[in-house]
């Protein structure tokens, strides 16, 4: 994953989004929790047919839930979840 050149926006690939899921012993849904998003919106972003725009912060999730780190403290949505 890189900031592209042409341009000041990041660019995730859906391939290495893959492998950080492979590493982490994730499965979509499990991915998609740590991530604090749906399986689908999760799904989306690997897709290879359609591949959504990976943003920063979420590459940037990634990169934290990988060397555990923790998020900032916060409250917990309404359904349990902490904010991300």
């Amino acid at each position: 994953m890189a900031i592209s050149e042409s341009a000041d926006r990041y660019e995730g690939n859906p391939e290495e989004l893959r492998a950080w899921q492979k590493r982490m012993g994730f499965t979509y849904e499990s991915a998609a929790a740590a991530l604090g998003m749906s399986r689908s919106g999760y799904s989306s972003l690997i897709s290879k047919s359609n591949p959504v725009y990976i943003d920063l912060r979420t590459a940037l999730a990634c990169a934290a839930i990988e060397h555990g780190i923790e998020p900032l403290p916060g409250k917990p949505d309404a359904d349990g979840s902490d904010h991300k």
